[in-house]
């Protein structure tokens, strides 16, 4: 069974202190009273360390760094990821293209690991190819490539987000999705509306 198959974990109020509670409302006066608030668990964010896609020449290394940029900012925003500052990382990208150095990773507290490659083709489309890993136990969790048209770039990085959200979650991801709305401009007595159109996370917006 993989490490992260267990997550989300959650945190409870320390059963010592209950314990302590109710030793001091036996031993204290009679008319003490005892009031136990019971709140529901705190969600802990997962350590998860987002290596830039590495590719060959300085654009596909480019591409690759937005692309790792938008699947850390979507995990992020869901509150239930914390992606590691890239500074800390041992292991370089273009060093991991079999397998990462588990231990380097560890070392920094990853619980789970992204990495990634990134190729233009001579047809213009952009090639991805992502791993996630689990660090502790060693293993690949899950994975894919597919090809877009270079301008579709930040889709890949919300396909990609929507997959380790899954993977790790078990629930459906939600990160290529868009939103609509109605705009409204203008003074209070003449307001101007328009619907609208962006990406959950605010890219790409354009009226309709």
């Amino acid at each position: 069974m993989d490490r992260l198959a267990a997550w989300p974990r959650y945190r409870t109020h320390s059963v010592a202190a209950a314990f302590a509670a109710l030793f001091w409302a036996a031993t204290g006066p009679a008319d003490a009273q005892l009031t136990i608030d019971i709140t529901r668990g705190h969600i802990e964010p997962l350590p998860i360390a987002i290596s830039s896609f590495h590719g060959p020449r300085d654009a596909e290394q480019q591409i690759g760094a937005d692309i790792a940029a938008v699947v850390a900012n979507d995990l992020e925003n869901s509150g239930l990821f914390r992606p590691l500052d890239p500074r800390s990382f041992l292991q370089r990208p273009e060093a991991m293209k079999l397998i990462p150095r588990f231990p380097d990773w560890r070392q920094i507290n990853a619980q789970a690991l992204v990495t990634g490659k990134s190729k233009i083709q001579e047809d213009g489309l952009v090639s991805i190819e992502f791993r996630l890993w689990d660090v502790f136990s060693e293993s690949y969790m899950t994975g894919f490539k597919l090809q877009a048209p270079r301008e579709k770039w930040r889709r890949i990085g919300h396909l990609i987000a929507d997959a380790i959200y899954e993977r790790i979650t078990g629930e459906q991801g939600y990160f290529d999705t868009r939103i609509v709305y109605i705009g409204e401009t203008g003074p209070a007595d003449q307001r101007v509306k328009r619907l609208a159109i962006m990406d959950q996370d605010g890219a790409n917006h354009r009226f309709l």
